[in-house]
């Protein structure tokens, strides 16, 4: 069984899945995403202060600006905010996203993480020296951020926003 090894592993769907990977990419930690499905289109949402200052330091809001519904202040739709963001994360060299694949046989040692990844028919070991899963994280964008961005800061030492 082949084996990817990787700093951080991010399980689930919506925004801070994503927004997790491009602000750890940021600080130069690569990481895997697997299970990611975007949320809805939904109608836009006015990012608040907070969102963009966790942002918009490694340029992520830069990335989204042509998407966005207006930029003073910036708004932009959930299902958009997504897409855009996803496209990005597949062209960075440090971020992984495996569409149609989960996680199977998890086991957590700390902030460590074990795995198996497939796709029903074929299986990867991963190894992560941490582990987040957002399938609990709130749909709303701003929540979203505040708390991907809580998460890289505290697990990597460092200060987004």
């Amino acid at each position: 069984m082949a084996a990817i090894d990787t700093p951080l592993l991010i399980v689930g769907h919506g925004p801070g899945a994503l927004v997790a990977a491009k602000l750890a990419s940021g600080i130069g930690q690569s990481s895997v995403v697997v299970g990611h499905e975007p949320i809805e289109e939904g109608e836009r949402v006015v990012l608040d202060d907070a969102s963009v200052a966790f942002l918009e330091p490694d340029g992520v809001l830069g990335v989204l600006r042509p998407y966005a519904a207006d930029q003073d202040p910036f708004a932009i739709a959930p299902g958009t905010f997504e897409a855009g963001l996803k496209h990005h994360c597949v062209v960075d060299m440090l971020v992984t996203v495996f569409d149609g694949l989960w996680v199977e046989d998890l086991a957590l040692t700390g902030p460590r993480a074990g795995a198996r990844l497939t796709d029903g028919r074929s299986n990867w070991a991963i190894t992560a020296d941490a582990y987040l899963d957002v399938s609990d994280y709130p749909t709303d964008l701003n929540a979203a951020i505040h708390r991907a961005a809580a998460f890289v800061n505290e697990h990597f030492g460092v200060t987004h926003g």
